[in-house]
């Protein structure tokens, strides 16, 4: 008899133990998802405002060098040239510079509490 009410006390115990470490690791998983979802949106806003403007000052750019050089297409084409070469100088470039550093201020963000 008293064998049984130590094993229901005990086994009540790890019940609450383990509810108690589940809330706990929700309220970590909440307060950390708080912390990255506002920077996450920050960012996605200012790079749409960023894009933007970079896609208006093309445009003025594409217009300036039509006129520079008579020929909207050699204008434009420039242009054109310049997004090749900064993407293919990208593509060289994305790993250890934009990846990398990336990678691990998330890591950093989802492992401490800063």
């Amino acid at each position: 008899m008293q064998e049984n009410k130590k094993v229901e006390e005990l086994t009540e115990s790890v019940k609450n133990y383990v509810n108690t470490n589940i809330e706990l690791l929700k309220l970590q998983l909440t307060e950390r998802i708080s912390v990255i979802a506002p920077g996450l949106l920050t960012s996605l806003i200012l790079a749409m405002i960023g894009l933007i403007f970079i896609l208006f000052l093309s445009i003025v750019a594409g217009f300036y060098f039509s006129k520079l050089l008579g020929d909207f297409t050699l204008g434009f084409g420039i242009i054109a040239g310049f997004y090749l070469l900064l993407g293919i100088l990208f593509l060289l470039v994305k790993k250890n510079i934009i990846e990398k550093p990336l990678r691990d201020k998330i890591i950093n963000k989802i492992i401490n509490k800063d």
